[in-house]
């Protein structure tokens, strides 16, 4: 039997994933697998180590932390062209944490128990083109509104998963409008929206299920839109019912699914990629189907 890799982002969420690691730990060890450990030290170290992995040294790789973590394993395996040669656990110890939300693993029992098992999803992925280079997302794409939000709410990470409903009311209390071209699955169109995002998973965020009718099994990209002739009411009112999943249901809200859309912001812009912000005037956004061995 392979050994077990271990890789723990201590900075993520409220930096406890060190500490769930060390109370963790033996209950993921057995008889016949060596448990290794890999901590991060700063932004990107984990992607460039995941990229140095040995495909035959290692079976699983476990994944303490959110998003971004899981982000920078699976664009490191991409890179070495490895993605498909492991299986990938999560222990959620992120802010965000929206791809174990989608598999039920909030509590840690539960993640330990799907880590340790062997049953395994083929979990869609999106190839994003920015203007100066390429990556990977396992969650969202975001423009406008649902970018800006992220900004502030890092400037309030002090607050943990909290901040992103307090950046939220403050951005749409705001109420910008935002103007793009937009090209999905080859047809292009004029944008004016408060925000538009591109799911791969159900949920984004502390909870928010943004795609109630998607998930990255299905080969598609589940686009939602929130039209420009909403007002601060209405816009407050999206927020509301985006944990229930229930904001698809309101006229000025938009969710269709595609293989395939681009935004041109005219401009240098912010995109919010699984949590992390990009500085590009375009976004190309394609999905790649079962592309990641996921323990669920």
């Amino acid at each position: 039997m392979k050994n077990l890799l271990c890789i723990v982002n201590p900075v993520s969420g409220l930096k406890r994933s060190l500490k769930v690691f060390n109370e963790v730990k033996d209950r993921l060890k057995t008889t016949n697998t060596k448990l290794e450990l890999f901590i991060s030290k700063h932004p990107n170290h984990t992607k460039d180590y995941s990229s140095k992995i040995n495909k035959d040294e290692f079976d699983k790789i476990i994944i303490f932390g959110g998003d971004g973590t899981l982000n920078e394993v699976v664009n490191g395996l991409n890179s070495s062209n490895n993605l498909d040669n492991f299986k990938l656990g999560i222990i959620p110890t992120g802010s965000g944490n929206s791809v174990a939300h989608d598999i039920g693993s909030l509590k840690l029992d539960i993640a330990i128990k799907k880590c340790l098992g062997e049953k395994v999803i083929k979990m869609d992925v999106n190839q994003v083109n920015f203007d100066s280079f390429s990556t990977l997302s396992v969650s969202v794409l975001g423009w406008g509104m649902f970018s800006f939000g992220n900004i502030r709410a890092e400037k309030l990470r002090f607050l943990g998963p909290i901040r992103y409903d307090i950046a939220s009311i403050v951005t749409l209390l705001e109420k910008k409008i935002h103007k793009a071209e937009m090209v999905v699955d080859g047809v292009k169109k004029t944008l004016e929206c408060a925000f538009i995002v591109g799911c791969n998973s159900i949920h984004s965020g502390k909870g928010m299920i943004v795609a109630p009718k998607g998930g990255f099994y299905d080969g598609k990209i589940d686009i939602i839109t929130v039209d420009k002739n909403v007002n601060r009411f209405q816009v407050f009112k999206v927020f509301q019912k985006v944990y229930q999943g229930t904001h698809i249901n309101l006229p000025y809200v938009k969710n269709i699914k595609a293989e395939s859309f681009s935004l041109d912001a005219g401009k240098d812009s912010f995109y919010n990629i699984d949590g992390d912000i990009v500085h590009s005037q375009k976004a190309l956004v394609s999905v790649i189907p079962k592309a990641i061995n996921l323990l669920i």
